[in-house]
């Protein structure tokens, strides 16, 4: 048995682990090093099971070895650790070279190790989660005391590496998702400089061409009064087609998102309309400018898409643009006063559809409320990382 003094020393180290992190590769590499001091071993190896590959993977270890973390792998049932792994047995081996089980790893350097015992880590339901795999240079080791203090701790770090364990496949499922909506944004993004090229080598070209035309026919013929308000009307109209493709076209927010930041490029999208006020109301604080650069671009994007349509729909000179961080989140409001219009009308699903996509896929939130003669309202909710707010941030009324 071990001292009492000793136990409580142990106890006090293993709670200060388990309490430390639940990061699977320091809680790994802070378990090889306690192991080490409690039985006086000259290396631990912290082996985690894979039972989709049917595998165990070498997830930390004292040094040297760290280092090879993640690189070193066995089958379920391969060497003394998946033997252990695959029968839920402790293993306590005086002598691993006359061991059958035993299989030589040249990075793990086990010539330089002689006696090793590898005992299980066990959830509550039995099921082996990992591997203690420990090994000493001296052969005067006391493998039965060891071994009742190894289970001992084997059974305290279970359940913390099951924990870790899921909570790292919960981290590589987020990163695998941030990853894909960066890949559908950048493909966004891509069709949308494809279709600006177009209109600006195809269909502003011939509208630009058309235009001038008709300012040439009215210079060369004699026109009635009402052929001359028509060519009048005509003009205009392809004049101010020129002006909006143009406006389509240039895409000055983006560079200055790139260049200065978020909050940079909001304000350059709010002074990019002609003859279109949008009165922006700040409420975040700067930091806001470190939101992640795919969620700060679709979310641009989306003000964007809110803002053209207030534009050219609302039939109104002004909008209202407020911004604002509200705990972990950016709020952004984009309010008009204008003709408003009915949201079951079918031609308003596609923008506002494509404007709630962009939003779900940066893991935000769109709302949209409107009706005839009562303007527009758009909600959107984007969540930022919460060390980026500051305390006190504002809330919105």
């Amino acid at each position: 048995m071990i001292l009492e003094p000793e136990e409580l020393i142990l106890y006090r180290k293993l709670a200060g682990v388990l309490a430390e992190s639940l990061q699977l590769d320091r809680l790994a590499a802070r378990s090889a090093q306690l192991v080490v001091e409690a039985v006086g071993a000259s290396v631990c190896f912290v082996h985690l099971v894979n039972y989709e590959a049917t595998r165990i993977e070498l997830v930390g270890a004292t040094p040297p070895f760290d280092t090879y973390r993640r690189r070193v792998s066995l089958g379920l049932g391969d060497g003394i650790a998946g033997w252990v792994a695959q029968t839920g047995q402790v293993a306590v081996v005086p002598d691993k070279w006359s061991d059958h089980r035993y299989r030589y790893l040249p990075e793990l350097q086990g010539e330089r190790f002689r006696t090793l015992i590898s005992v299980p880590m066990l959830n509550p339901s039995g099921t082996v989660v990992g591997v203690l795999n420990v090994h000493w240079q001296r052969d005067d080791v006391d493998l039965d005391h060891h071994q009742e203090v190894l289970t001992t701790v084997a059974s305290f770090l279970a359940g913390a590496f099951d924990h870790a364990i899921l909570v790292d496949k919960l981290a590589a499922h987020e990163r695998a998702l941030e990853g894909f909506a960066q890949q559908l944004i950048d493909a966004q993004e891509a069709e949308r400089r494809r279709i600006q090229l177009d209109l600006h080598d195809g269909v502003l070209q011939q509208v630009h061409a058309a235009y001038y035309r008709l300012e040439a026919v009215k210079v060369a013929r004699g026109l009635d009064e009402n052929e001359a308000r028509d060519l009048r009307v005509a003009s205009d109209l392809l004049r101010a087609s020129t002006q909006a493709m143009r406006h389509l076209i240039q895409d000055s927010a983006r560079q200055v998102l790139d260049e200065f930041g978020f909050l940079e490029a909001v304000d350059t999208l709010a002074n990019s309309y002609p003859d279109f006020t949008v009165a922006v109301e700040d409420r975040t604080n700067m930091l806001v400018n470190t939101l992640e650069a795919t969620r700060a671009l679709a979310t641009l994007r989306i003000i964007q898409e809110a803002l053209n349509n207030a534009w050219k729909h609302a039939g109104t000179a002004r909008c209202e643009l407020r911004l604002a961080t509200i705990g972990g989140d950016l709020v952004v409001v984009i309010r008009d006063r204008g003709d408003g219009f009915d949201l079951a009308t079918p031609t308003t699903t596609i923008g506002i559809g494509g404007m709630r996509e962009r939003a779900r896929i940066i893991g935000g939130n769109l709302e949209l409320f409107s009706s005839p003669g009562e303007g527009t309202l758009v909600r959107l909710r984007v969540p930022v990382t919460p060390a980026v707010i500051e305390d006190g941030a504002s809330t919105e009324s």
